[in-house]
């Protein structure tokens, strides 16, 4: 080389940096990296103006098409010492320098690990073994963003926003990889982490600690996802909120949030029911004490607040893990005023003017408490038999813990066998059967249709009334899967339990990263449902090829039943008397038990209460106009 070679060649090589940075800056203001030079793919990128920059990866979900990933982006600070148990800080949100490594999951909530229910353990069981495991840290607050690798629509892609399910105690978004549905679909999936547990939930009855924090935070997700989500070639003006079990309450519970409306435009909800899920403050004043006895704090609340964020956070988890009654609450009170509360009102009584009505998808399956009861009553009992006897006990226990004395002070004289006799008299077989099975399928029953069924389609029914005339689509999931390693260990007799639905709404048939061996009917389930709530995304509308799913209404309730023949309105597939049971007569039968108070009098005022009253104190006259009414 010439004396004039070296400097020629460093000049050309400034040149190729500048051109290289230059691409970069470009590619990043419009979103992720396209196919660079022919046969060279290059680090997909993101410039985010108010965070940074982050360097997603390409992930092949089959031989010739691919997915990319942004795993582990902050939408919020750190909720750590002083802003454990409070609202998520977003102004300003975590920033960084340089390029952020966006190829792994950022940390899971905390929680306990040695928790999961039957349910959870045989959906586990499904998943790749090389499963990322990210840890558990309480500094959480990460979204996952998944991109189809195809050139954007016009309008953008549709965004849907997963809540993740575990009674909001447990979960994580690392196990709902969106890679299948995403590649398939051509929709862009968002998976949130947010708090779970005491973290969560805690609330000391007042503004010390208003609670509620697991769902503001999904709210400062969806705040991210509106901001930033056009970065990655999603569409701002369509937006899907879908979840199952707590992450369909809170899908629901969103709809009535007034800290949550225009920030989606269409919701699913899936196995979780919204309306009888909440809590109010009087059911969490027990949790105060006994998170105060366990820990040795103050009473005092400020008092207390402080010495809860000085315990270390594993201590937290593993000494309050046995409390299983985390969750949403009515607010207003703990704000002390309905401005700033996430659920100013029970969704009992909200109004319909008060819900935030879009297009919406809910449903089912058809015997959703079915491992529940397998591991309540061991797997010695194959076949499930429910003596006569087991069968009224369990239902009089269960009946009668939901008898609450409406005030710790109250003088009221609870009479729990009003709701106990009627449930039973309801679920009792007739003409009066012995058949140890029968009874485990009617007990069962009660379990599908008072803690999922009743409150979802009540739920439907008050959408498709709104006066904002959108339409809400209403499932029962009665499909058991044909391949093997999913039905192992579940009896023929258990039929479709809770989650058994999700395996073919995130496309486990078609994952790569796995040794099962999927029934061809499998993947032919698994395009139905991807293809059902994806052309919902889209339209508004379930319906696919052949299938034409019906809105549901009030007066004509439609249902779906998802078998391997899809039809509507299946003749006798529903019990609409039972759920009218639970929705219009069990409500009557809780405040007659709980409010039999020897001052009420029979004044003009008082009548429909005394009313009310003077029914329920009878057995027998209760069971006549249940008869009446029902029979």
């Amino acid at each position: 080389m010439g004396r004039h070679g070296a400097p020629l060649l460093l000049l050309l090589l400034l040149l190729l940096v500048v051109v290289i940075l230059m691409g970069l800056g470009a590619r990043a203001q419009r979103g992720h990296a396209r196919q660079g030079p022919p046969g060279v793919r290059e680090l997909p990128t993101v410039r985010i103006p108010s965070q940074g920059i982050v360097v997603g990866r390409e992930v092949l979900v089959t031989r010739t098409q691919r997915v990319i990933q942004y795993l582990g982006i902050p939408y919020a600070q750190p909720p750590t010492k002083e802003l454990r148990f409070a609202a998520p800080v977003t102004r300003p949100l975590p920033t960084w320098s340089g390029l952020r490594n966006a190829s792994t999951f950022g940390p899971s909530c905390p929680q306990l690990t040695n928790r999961h229910k039957l349910h959870e353990r045989l959906y586990l069981r499904l998943l790749p073994t090389d499963q990322a495991n990210p840890n558990f840290n309480e500094d959480c607050l990460f979204l996952n963003i998944y991109v189809p690798d195809s050139n954007r629509p016009p309008e953008g892609w549709p965004v849907m926003v997963w809540f993740h399910g575990g009674d909001f105690n447990t979960g994580t978004p690392a196990i709902w990889d969106a890679s299948v549905f995403v590649t398939k679909q051509k929709v862009l999936v968002v998976t949130i982490a947010y708090r779970l547990n005491i973290l969560g939930f805690f609330t000391t009855t007042d503004s010390e600690s208003p609670g509620n924090y697991g769902m503001l935070d999904q709210i400062a997700a969806l705040d991210w996802v509106k901001d930033h989500i056009e970065l990655f070639d999603g569409s701002s003006t369509n937006i899907i909120i879908y979840g199952h079990s707590a992450g369909a309450i809170s899908v629901g519970l969103h709809m009535m949030s007034p800290l949550s409306k225009g920030k989606f435009s269409k919701a699913i909800a899936m196995s979780g029911d919204p309306i009888n899920s909440v809590r109010t403050p009087q059911d969490e004043m027990p949790i105060v004490d006994q998170v105060v006895d366990k820990f040795g704090c103050y009473r005092k609340t400020s008092d207390l607040m402080q010495c809860l964020r000085n315990v270390d956070i594993d201590i937290l988890i593993r000494e309050t893990a046995d409390i299983e009654t985390w969750g949403p609450i009515v607010d207003a009170e703990t704000n002390n005023s309905t401005e700033g509360a996430f659920l100013p009102r029970h969704p009992r009584e909200v109004e319909l003017d008060d819900i935030y009505a879009v297009p919406f998808v809910t449903g089912f399956t058809s015997n959703e408490q079915a491992l529940a009861y397998i591991e309540t009553i061991g797997s010695e009992n194959v076949d499930g038999r429910l003596p006569i006897n087991q069968f009224e006990r369990m239902i009089r226990e269960e009946s009668n813990a939901a008898v609450i004395a409406p005030d710790e002070n109250s003088t009221c004289e609870l009479r729990p066998e009003l709701v106990s006799e009627a449930v039973l008299f309801f679920y009792r077989p007739h003409p009066l059967s012995r058949d140890q099975k029968l009874l485990r399928d009617r007990y069962l029953d009660l379990q599908t249709e008072k803690n999922y069924a009743a409150g979802l389609m009540q739920f439907a029914a008050k959408i498709s009334s709104h006066p904002s005339r959108v339409q809400a689509f209403v499932y029962r999931f009665d499909y058991r899967a044909r391949t093997q390693a999913v039905t192992r260990d579940v009896p023929e007799w258990a039929g479709v339990p809770h989650m058994f639905e999700l395996p073919f709404v995130w496309g486990l048939p078609y994952g790569m990263s796995t040794n099962i061996q999927w029934n061809t009917a499998d993947k032919k389930m698994a395009d139905t449902m991807m293809g059902m709530l994806s052309g919902f995304a889209r339209t508004g509308n379930p319906s696919i090829g052949g299938i034409k799913w019906e809105p549901y209404m009030e007066r004509t309730p439609g249902i779906l039943i998802i078998e391997r023949n899809i039809d509507m309105n299946v003749a006798g597939a529903v019990d609409y008397k039972a759920l009218a049971f639970w929705n219009d007569y069990y409500p009557i039968l809780l405040e007659a038990a709980t409010n039999n108070c020897c001052n009420v009098t029979n004044s003009a005022g008082d009548f429909e209460f005394g009313d009310k009253i003077i029914i329920a104190l009878s057995i027998d006259l209760l069971r006549r106009l249940i008869e009446r009414r029902f029979v």
